[in-house]
């Protein structure tokens, strides 16, 4: 599948460009979902790949779409429709082992724990997810995955940089390796508490946005714009990435 990267020369991460900066100016983009970009809706409802690769969020089923807002841009997941879950799929499975994924969101917390799915990760659905999972008072962020584990084999306390109810806001998760690699969890750029390690020898496979089989529940809240790099960012490319996405959404 090609990348659609070709507009100039590659300096380390970075692909140079006399323009302003944007997320295809960082190697590796296998999907963008871009804030109020190229949303179609009806019977189908499409919200088209940025990133050159031709990988559209789809979703062709009435009662499982999310709503859109054509005002801020947002897809609304939360709750369910006849206990019918709310997601988009992506037009193709991205198998990822480093990897930086990134949401915008927007999520529902309140005083009783609630699931907060993001992307479904390929088999065992029940129990392969991104996700957060908390309340008012301590947020978790994990990323379930490996060769057929229903265990979190990330699982980070958020209790010191925690997002609150209705703040529209970056999170952010990065793993470096596809083996005991060092998988940082973040909220709008800045690291929720410490690192912790992914021990799976398994890629992280990726193929819908919003979903959780379990009970027929979805992401508890709105999401603006994902994208997805098939390597680990960090440095300058990693603060560039958030600017971008803060200075789109309205993120202070």
């Amino acid at each position: 599948m090609a990348l659609g990267l070709g507009l100039g020369l590659q300096n380390e991460n970075k692909v140079s460009s006399g323009a302003a900066f944007s997320l295809t100016d960082v190697a590796g983009l296998q999907l963008w979902a871009k804030n109020k970009a190229d949303v179609t809706t009806g019977s189908t409802l499409t919200w088209a790949d940025q990133s050159g690769n031709g990988n559209d969020l789809t979703q062709v089923v009435a009662n499982s779409q999310p709503t859109y807002a054509s005002g801020d841009g947002s897809f609304d997941f939360t709750g369910s429709n006849n206990s019918v879950p709310l997601y988009m799929d992506m037009d193709a499975t991205l198998s990822l082992q480093a990897f930086s994924a990134f949401y915008v969101v927007e999520m529902t917390i309140d005083a009783t724990n609630e699931f907060y799915g993001l992307s479904q990760l390929v088999t065992d659905a029940n129990n392969r997810h991104i996700q957060m999972f908390g309340n008012t008072t301590a947020t978790f962020s994990y990323l379930i995955g490996g060769s057929g584990s229903t265990t979190k084999v990330n699982a980070l306390q958020n209790t010191s940089n925690a997002p609150t109810n209705g703040t529209k806001f970056i999170f952010g998760v990065s793993k470096d390796a596809i083996s005991s690699g060092t998988t940082v969890f973040t909220n709008d750029g800045d690291t929720m508490n410490s690192s912790t390690t992914y021990t799976s020898t398994t890629a992280v496979q990726i193929n819908s946005l919003g979903y959780k089989v379990n009970g027929g529940r979805s992401f508890d809240g709105k999401i603006y714009e994902v994208a997805f790099y098939n390597q680990y960012i960090s440095g300058d490319d990693y603060t560039n990435i958030i600017n971008d996405l803060k200075s789109r959404n309205g993120i202070s």
